[in-house]
């Protein structure tokens, strides 16, 4: 219900456009990943388990750059313009489906591309609730005819075109406006070591985030099997995915309880790896984006009402679910390559599941602090 009001935001943005833009390309980039992995697995002769390190690596990146950018940058625009000339770069190369492992370095680089782009982002924005929201909502915007769009691009051409159309859509937003409005960062800063009830609940995080993207990652390979769905129709079930995910984490009534969305989020995992019928498929595809951001904004207030010191932890928490999604792609093709579908979905739902007890236990049992 949200959606059109968030759209009419965007409409007149507090961030400038080509940095909105930036950060919605980084989804475009991510979620053509699952779309790909079938045409890799293919050209290359190599199972899904091998062709989904072009995911590992290119999360694997993102996790690396948005880490060390933070400590290490100032976003000065030629840190901009540089991240956007290295994707371009990257992907125009990875187009000519060079040698695998050429593939999957070139995969790296534009992760790190994208990880410098994010945090150029948010930096532009931290510490204001107005553009806070507006770089936050460009992702599911886009996110919602991204699915759909590299679907076509892979009927078209294969991961060909869709490396060509990446590499071309990177430089768009040099055309607006991305100039940074922070001048500088602080450098000098000392940080303080979790609590061990932080601890717990940042190792929640990353289990959730692993077993989801072990199982979402493969969604396109799973649809297209016993469900006999189309790419398209999967396409449209992912941008249905980022409709629900929209007005979900903006409702109050789950911050109180992340664990029930959080188990509700495992069961469509294992639907999503087990259905049969093409309509539960395609109904789990959708409840997951709906849980799974129902849940997440609830977690993150477990987090910091039982940390001394949340403004720390929030950033743990981001790395941790990075680095969840960077090991999913690598789990889940062992499992789906090895012991098949079905265990896949029992593992995934099953680590999904262990974070929501182990977030439900803490909040039952650990009173929250008095931050300082």
């Amino acid at each position: 219900m949200q959606s059109p009001v968030r759209l009419v935001y965007l409409l007149r943005p507090s961030v400038k456009v080509g940095i909105l833009l930036a950060v919605g390309f980084s989804v475009l980039a991510f979620v053509s990943t699952p779309f790909l992995l079938v045409d890799v697995s293919e050209h290359y002769g190599i199972s899904l388990g091998s062709a989904a390190l072009i995911g590992v690596f290119q999360l694997g990146g993102f996790v690396i750059a948005s880490w060390g950018a933070g400590r290490r940058l100032q976003p000065r625009d030629r840190v901009f313009v540089v991240a956007l000339a290295g994707s371009a770069a990257a992907n125009l190369a990875s187009a000519a489906l060079p040698a695998f492992s050429l593939l999957v370095v070139l995969r790296l680089v534009s992760g790190m591309s994208l990880g410098v782009l994010a945090w150029y982002g948010w930096v532009q924005a931290f510490g204001d609730h107005r553009r806070m929201g507006d770089v936050a909502v460009s992702g599911p915007v886009v996110g919602v005819v991204a699915a759909p769009l590299v679907s076509l691009l892979v009927n078209a051409g294969g991961a060909r075109l869709v490396f060509l159309v990446l590499a071309g859509v990177s430089l768009l937003p040099l055309l607006f406006g991305y100039r940074s409005e922070v001048a500088e960062l602080p450098r000098e800063r000392v940080r303080r070591r979790a609590v061990a009830t932080a601890r717990v609940i940042l190792v929640c995080l990353g289990l959730f985030t692993l077993g989801g993207s072990a199982v979402f990652i493969y969604a396109v390979v799973l649809g297209t099997g016993d469900p006999g769905l189309s790419v398209t129709v999967i396409a449209a079930g992912f941008s249905l995915n980022a409709v629900v995910a929209i007005p979900a984490s903006r409702m109050s009534i789950a911050r109180g309880t992340p664990s029930i969305p959080m188990a509700a989020t495992a069961v469509c995992a294992i639907l999503v790896a087990t259905a049969g019928h093409g309509w539960l498929f395609m109904a789990a595809l959708v409840a997951w984006g709906f849980f799974f951001w129902a849940a997440i904004p609830g977690v993150f207030e477990v987090l910091a009402s039982r940390s001394r010191y949340p403004e720390e932890r929030v950033g743990d928490a981001q790395a941790l679910m990075a680095a969840g999604r960077a090991g999913g792609p690598l789990l889940g093709g062992l499992l789906i390559d090895g012991a098949g579908a079905t265990v896949l979905g029992v593992v995934g739902s099953g680590l999904m599941l262990v974070a929501a007890i182990g977030v439900f236990a803490t909040r039952t049992m650990v009173k929250p602090l008095q931050n300082r």
